[in-house]
């Protein structure tokens, strides 16, 4: 545990930073656990907006100038297909890692960067932040309790027009960004899913990629009993609610929410149910929390091992893919659309 103010370096300043880490650390900074912050963009005045956004913070010029530093920790926020080089690298340079979410595009850049984390008795945590919310913590401890019963049915619905502020197109390639929706909100999806459920015994998936990354996916998990169904989308309204139903009860959370949810036990009335936590308790303190449990080292920082087995689903489904079933499109169109599906 770091007890006295932290200097934290953080590379990539894009919208997650922006948005979400800068906030954090500012909540940090007025706790008195955060000392010097350095970063660095590929993209200096990308560096300069965020560095402006957090009082005091410093720019370096280049990644490996912000490796010379001393840090306690380095939160690596850049483009997915940056995080293995940038991780290992800080590694073996000596400093813990917070890595943004999709840690790794596969499971062998992930456990490359758990050997080198392994290899320098060094840290590897990882970006899942809706594990640091107060609401997914109980639900996990509802569905671990047996209060629900045997579980019967499981639904996630997550998605809209896409309108995360992006600055370049890679964000839509599959060689930077790893895939589409189910690699962005896929990983939060199938990381909660597994937290509170376990890991499932097959997996079945389909998307709408043709010959791009997927705007929409459809993923089945099979458990013993039951079926969780997953219906993801970066183009239409979804319900944006994920609900577990068992033969005692069942309960609905609203996506994003860091504190609320509804449950409701068999012949009982239903609860709409609010975690007791600061107000105002929402993703900017859950970035923070999950940046001062990376500090700390404690049990609720989410490891690199600890998100394997959801990378490794991921690329279950990307292996496996079927087409979706498109019903708009006409006989030409869909023979255009299996071509472009089919492996280059």
């Amino acid at each position: 545990m770091i007890t006295t103010p932290a200097n934290i370096a953080i590379a990539g300043c894009g919208a997650v930073s922006t948005l979400y880490y800068a906030p954090a650390l500012a909540i940090l900074q007025q706790k008195g656990r955060i000392g010097r912050i350095t970063a660095f963009d590929p993209n200096a005045a990308q560096a300069h907006a965020f560095a402006g956004l957090v009082g005091g913070t410093e720019v370096s010029q280049t990644f490996d100038d912000l490796l010379a530093l001393p840090a306690d920790l380095l939160i690596v926020a850049s483009p997915p297909m940056a995080h293995a080089d940038q991780v290992i690298a800080t590694l073996n340079a000596g400093k813990h890692v917070l890595c943004e979410k999709p840690l790794a595009i596969g499971s062998a850049q992930a456990r490359q960067m758990i050997e080198a984390s392994v290899r320098n008795n060094r840290l590897l945590f990882v970006g899942h932040v809706r594990r640091q919310f107060p609401a997914t913590n109980a639900i996990r401890d509802i569905v671990r309790s047996g209060l629900l019963g045997q579980i019967s049915a499981v639904t996630c619905f997550e998605g809209g027009p896409f309108s995360w502020p992006i600055s370049g197109s890679g964000y839509f390639s599959r060689a930077s960004s790893g895939g589409g929706v189910l690699q962005d909100i896929g990983t939060h999806c199938l990381d909660l899913l597994i937290w509170w459920l376990g890991e499932p015994d097959t997996i079945a998936y389909e998307d709408d990629a043709f010959g791009g990354v997927e705007a929409n996916c459809l993923v089945t998990l099979d458990y013993p009993g039951f079926q969780a169904k997953i219906r993801l989308s970066r183009d239409w309204a979804q319900p944006n609610i994920y609900r577990i139903v068992g033969a005692g009860g069942w309960l609905e959370w609203p996506v994003n929410d860091a504190r609320n949810f509804r449950f409701a036990l068999s012949g009982g009335d239903t609860a709409d149910t609010q975690m007791r936590a600061p107000q105002g308790d929402d993703f900017h303190q859950a970035f923070a929390r999950q940046i001062e449990a990376a500090l700390d080292g404690s049990r609720n920082a989410v490891s690199a091992a600890d998100i394997l087995p959801a990378i490794a689903l991921i690329e279950t489904c990307y292996a496996n893919r079927a087409a979706m079933t498109l019903p708009w499109l006409g006989p030409g169109e869909r023979a255009r659309a299996r071509a472009l599906s089919r492996p280059s």
